[in-house]
């Protein structure tokens, strides 16, 4: 650990920063400093914005000038990880779109020392505004993510998020009956079980999915899901409740690796897909990308908000 003396900056804010907010701005310049000391040197008037004396959680604007004054940095040397890359679908100015692998968190935490999120940390060290994950898929989920590029586009996103579409594609163990599309609807609540937190039908909030059938083994059936609302654990309970758990669930079937696959995402002017990597028994041979893209052209409208 080595002890390091900053100096004055005086920094102009780019349009990938435009409205993030001051701490954050700061952190991304000093590191992480203790809390205290961050907000006495924005409250104290060492930190100033356009020469003006600022509020820790004010946002920056592209184009203003922040003075970011000199503090006392701990600096950890520490060799870079070597990290696998990650899958990009999509990739512009504003937005990043990965195919996450199942097994993967979205973010770091208690007992996992990677994530998709430290992925982006390690492919893009050189920037000062590191893509952050939009939305969360389940660790053992794989298919598509959203990251944003810059603060703008994340609140945007966020305040947009309930007219986002998002589908899933999932094997099922037994046959799932009727064709089209048809819903499922009940309130889902979380209950604390030993084994850890658990999502079980009645009570909670109202979950929505829709299903259509798209091919079936005899023993199993490939489904296409659309969120009709985003719960937590909504699809894996909503079919299991229904008599056809996803295959390889762990936690609401019999366990062996999770197959439900995040498959597109869209908005209004952005639409994304991308298949499942499924091999073998559960590989995608019996409908084409195409014919699943027009099935989800005709899928109910999406309610509430995810």
């Amino acid at each position: 650990m080595q002890s390091e003396r900053t100096s004055v900056q005086l920094v102009q804010v780019g349009p990938e920063e435009n409205g993030r907010k001051l701490v954050s701005f700061l952190e991304a310049r000093l590191g992480v400093l203790p809390t205290g000391l961050l907000m006495r040197l924005v409250r104290t008037g060492q930190v100033r914005v356009d020469g003006r004396r600022c509020k820790p959680f004010d946002r920056v604007l592209t184009g203003q000038v922040v003075r970011v004054p000199p503090v006392s940095v701990q600096r950890r040397e520490e060799p870079a990880r070597l990290l696998p890359g990650l899958d990009v679908v999509f990739e512009n100015d504003e937005m990043l779109v990965i195919d996450k692998p199942a097994g993967l968190p979205v973010h770091g935490g208690t007992g996992w020392t990677d994530s998709a999120h430290d992925r982006l940390k390690e492919r893009f060290a050189d920037r000062i505004f590191v893509p952050v994950p939009v939305h969360r898929l389940d660790r053992d989920t794989s298919g598509i993510l959203l990251c944003a590029k810059t603060h703008d586009f994340l609140r945007a996103m966020h305040a947009s998020w309930p007219f986002v579409t998002k589908a899933y594609m999932c094997w099922v163990e037994g046959q799932w009956s009727g064709t089209g599309w048809q819903t499922i609807v009940s309130n889902l609540a979380k209950v604390a079980t030993e084994s850890g937190e658990q999502v079980v039908s009645g009570g909670g909030k109202r979950a929505v999915s829709h299903v259509h059938r798209l091919a079936g083994t005899g023993q199993r059936s490939l489904l296409l899901v659309v969120l009709g609302t985003g719960r937590t654990h909504q699809i894996r309970v909503h079919l299991a409740d229904s008599g056809c758990p996803i295959v390889g669930d762990p936690r609401y079937g019999r366990g062996g690796g999770l197959l439900l696959h995040a498959a597109a995402l869209s908005w209004p002017g952005r639409s994304f897909f991308v298949l499942p990597p499924w091999q073998e028994e559960f590989e995608i041979k019996r409908v084409g990308a195409q014919e699943i893209q027009d099935i989800l052209s005709t899928a109910p409208a999406k309610e509430g908000a995810i």
